[in-house]
């Protein structure tokens, strides 16, 4: 669980009553935020994300049991105490109608206060872990390998789910780093909180900044609505912005602005809002060299880099084949295992330029094309034909001109196509275009 203080909201006119509430809370471990009307509570409950609320009936601007049902189309999560005289128990309990979760009477007392607000805050950590993960009764614990380098990777992983920096994840398209990322997430003290995750190449300019940030009606053509970001939506928990390297240079200037203060603005809203997030980026750019190019900023690079981990690829970790594909095999229900020496001798024979993602894709084709028997080295076209039996000095091959082979053979299948030829070889358009660009100087 995270370890900062639970935040409450408490909105009460009475000052005397609303310092005894603050000062008792405080020191029982809460951190209290108060308003003293609807309209002020109504602006702080718009910037900030709280894990309950204390909130007096009768406030000198209105009623507030006709607000409680507007919380709960916004905050549905959180946690509604209301505070009433015993004159009052029948408004209560139409509170609790309207979605409040409990009343108390005055005068209040404090221990009972401090109950019923550590249990709401139990109420509103399962209900953000439902809303935000929508999990499924279980999830398999994922595989990433037991090479010496693989060992080393998960012994900095591990070091990163305790602590609460950034990280920043580095490796080719397919090497597991969006994986590693909820891995660590899971790992860390902010696991029951939302984990949250945008690939920054697939949206540009001000969709990416909305996106992030979120926006208010009519900010722009399609904002019919006031929309949350991943930024605020992430409060507490973990924010994961794979590809980090493709993002627009001017959005990186509002993220670093939010890495730095916890705050943020949403397109269209001169309000300051914050976010206690914990950032994960993956690349798999040179973000170094991309600095000195003027592509990614500097301050934001050094911000990003306080905790690198490097995914060697797979080809680099050729011991490990034989355990991810019988992984992989094990998640579609294939029964035939072990698998053969003769399968085992293709798949670690080839160079796997689409890393695990592309051995993944290729086990599951083999799967449709074995009909159920199974698997042999025919059931992996243009595999067999670079790994060989046995290779003598003379015909042996370079990885480069294998992945070179095998590319080549990929977009002849589809004709040329990129596109599908990316989802077959289990990489990003812009890794293929980067790979033939790099065939063609070599040629």
């Amino acid at each position: 669980m995270n370890s900062r203080k639970p935040s409450v909201l408490i909105v009460e006119d009475d000052e005397a009553a609303l310092f005894g509430y603050e000062r008792f809370l405080s020191k029982s471990g809460f951190h209290i935020r108060a308003a003293s009307n609807l309209a002020e509570a109504r602006n702080v409950l718009q910037g900030e994300r709280f894990q309950a609320m204390l909130l007096d009936l009768k406030l000198p601007d209105g009623n507030s049991i006709d607000w409680i049902p507007d919380i709960k189309a916004t905050r549905p999560e959180l946690p509604i105490i209301v505070i009433t005289g015993t004159s009052d128990i029948p408004t209560a309990v139409k509170a609790m109608k309207n979605g409040a979760e409990n009343f108390l009477t005055k005068p209040l007392e404090m221990d009972h206060v401090r109950n019923t607000l550590e249990k709401a805050v139990v109420v509103d950590t399962l209900r953000r872990r439902d809303i935000a993960h929508q999990r499924q009764e279980e999830k398999n614990q994922p595989y990433f390998g037991t090479s010496n380098a693989i060992t080393q990777v998960l012994e900095f992983a591990r070091v990163a789910a305790v602590n609460d920096t950034v990280v920043l994840l580095q490796g080719e398209t397919g090497t597991g780093k969006g994986v590693l990322s909820r891995w660590i997430h899971e790992g860390s003290q902010r696991s029951n909180e939302p984990f949250v995750n945008l690939n920054c190449s697939s949206l540009k300019g001000d969709l990416l900044r909305s996106e992030l940030f979120g926006h208010t009606k009519g900010a722009f053509t399609s904002a019919i609505k006031d929309r949350e970001g991943l930024v605020e939506v992430a409060d507490g928990g973990t924010l994961f912005l794979d590809e980090i390297g493709d993002m627009d240079i001017d959005v990186q200037a509002q993220l670093l602005t939010a890495i730095e203060e916890r705050s943020f603005r949403r397109v269209g809203e001169n309000k300051v809002r914050k976010s206690d997030f914990r950032l994960i980026c993956a690349t798999n750019r040179n973000l170094a060299k991309a600095t000195e190019e003027g592509t990614f900023r500097r301050d934001l690079y050094y911000r990003i880099c306080v905790f690198p981990i490097h995914l060697p690829a797979l080809r680099d970790c050729t011991e490990d084949v034989t355990g991810f594909a019988e992984y992989f095999l094990r998640s579609f229900g294939y029964p035939h295992l072990p698998l053969s020496s003769d399968v085992l001798r293709v798949l670690k024979g080839y160079s796997w330029p689409g890393n695990v993602r592309e051995l993944r894709n290729m086990l599951e084709r083999a799967i449709l094309l074995s009909g159920g028997l199974p698997l042999t080295p025919a059931h992996f076209p243009g595999l067999e034909i670079q790994a060989p039996v046995s290779v003598s000095k003379s015909d042996s091959m370079s990885l480069y001109e294998m992945e070179r082979q095998h590319i080549q053979q990929v977009l002849g299948e589809y004709g040329g196509d990129k596109n599908k030829a990316c989802k077959a070889l289990g990489i990003s358009l812009s890794a293929l275009y980067r790979r033939l660009e790099k065939f063609e100087k070599v040629a």
